[in-house]
């Protein structure tokens, strides 16, 4: 990304404060998905997009809840395409097939793992009250809609055990990514056939929890 500090004013209108979000969230996106949570720092973002710490601080009160601010979209697209695949399983029952939904739906999401992976560790520390509060209201809108599509597809659950067994099922995928994406020389290692058993699939991991959970829900 070009250093564009130079030539950025202090934004004053509303939608001009909306763009440098935006780039201070595209800057915070592309650094995570290359560096990680411990590369996603101020003075990282701030050579991103060119703005200084005090700049950046206009915007957010903190790294952290930049973060939060990026799980929340990695949440809402998570949410849309679950969503998609449970349609044509309206009132199945079918917890293989959810299963399977559920890990095509989170698998490839690096971002949205890691990011939920951190949330009660990293995330919610460092903000406010003001700044969680918001996180989580906008965070349950989107698990409401989530739940209603989910409870369609599994009619025998409630709605607190639908939103129990979604917030369950994010947890333990957030838990496996680390585990399924090793660090390279781990990797490499894993390869050898001595330890073939500790090399696991992520998208398989995660069906197959899914779904002893599901039959476990079902009366």
């Amino acid at each position: 990304m070009s250093n564009p500090q130079q030539t950025w004013q202090r934004a004053r209108r509303p939608e001009q404060k909306e763009l440098r979000r935006a780039a201070i969230l595209e800057a915070a996106a592309k650094l995570l998905d290359a560096e990680g949570i411990d590369g996603t720092g101020l003075n990282a973002i701030g050579r991103e997009t060119g703005m200084s710490k005090p700049n950046l601080y206009r915007y957010f009160e903190s790294r952290e809840a930049i973060l939060l601010q990026l799980l929340l979209e990695e949440h809402e697209a998570w949410g849309r395409a679950f969503q998609r695949r449970l349609k044509p399983l309206r009132g199945s029952s079918d917890a293989d097939a959810i299963a399977k939904a559920f890990s095509k739906s989170i698998s490839g999401r690096r971002n949205y793992c890691v990011l939920i992976g951190a949330l009660a560790t990293v995330l919610e520390h460092n903000v406010g009250g003001d700044t969680v509060r918001e996180f989580k209201r906008q965070l349950h809108e989107e698990n409401k809609r989530v739940v209603s599509c989910f409870q369609v597809a599994l009619p025998s659950l409630t709605q607190e055990e639908a939103y129990a067994t979604i917030a369950m099922l994010l947890m333990a995928a957030s838990g496996m990514w680390p585990h399924c994406h090793p660090a390279a020389v781990v990797e490499g290692v894993l390869e050898e056939p001595e330890f073939a058993p500790m090399k696991f699939d992520f998208e398989a991991l995660v069906r197959d929890h899914a779904a002893l959970v599901l039959r476990g829900r079902l009366p």
